[in-house]
């Protein structure tokens, strides 16, 4: 599970919009979660239950599917192709991960739960996608609005304080 990726099919990115399937809210929050850019893993850092019975669950009702591996290997392509093919692009810097992001990200979640219910995956998706302490506090300035609207600017100001990370 550690090194899949999915990606959502067709009829998952339909279910994300429509709401047909009648997806459990925890499945549907998985299947929300699926970008095809980051692992089984990475969801499973989140402290998500039973994940892989719900990615498999959400596999088998063709909604997400694996990524596939690539099918051809360097050493079988053609040595022209090889000699013209582009240089491969520079790796961006890997960014350490702050090992509070984790907890900053439950604390949110919880916060944004009483509020979005099932949506909260969506809402805060910019929040839980957060790979540095910056990133997360700019997400948290984009939901000061969103969270105005359910209790106050003031407050929504006060409880988005609290989830901050502090010296």
């Amino acid at each position: 599970m550690a090194a899949t990726v999915y990606r959502k099919t067709e009829a998952g990115r339909d279910e994300v919009a429509t709401r047909r399937a009648g997806l459990s809210p925890q499945l549907r929050r998985v299947l929300i979660m699926v970008n095809g850019a980051e692992g089984a893993a990475a969801m499973a850092a989140l402290g998500l239950p039973d994940l892989a019975q719900q990615l498999a669950a959400l596999a088998e009702a063709g909604l997400i599917e694996p990524l596939p591996a690539s099918s051809r290997s360097a050493s079988s392509q053609p040595a022209a192709a090889v000699a013209a093919a582009p240089a491969p692009p520079v790796p961006a810097p890997v960014v350490e991960e702050d090992p509070r992001l984790q907890g900053l990200q439950r604390r949110a979640f919880l916060l944004l739960r009483q509020h979005f219910g099932p949506d909260t995956p969506i809402v805060g998706e910019a929040v839980f996608a957060a790979r540095t302490i910056d990133d997360f506090h700019r997400a948290l300035d984009g939901l000061e609005a969103k969270l105005a609207i359910y209790m106050g600017r003031k407050q929504a100001l006060k409880e988005l304080e609290n989830l901050r990370l502090r010296g």
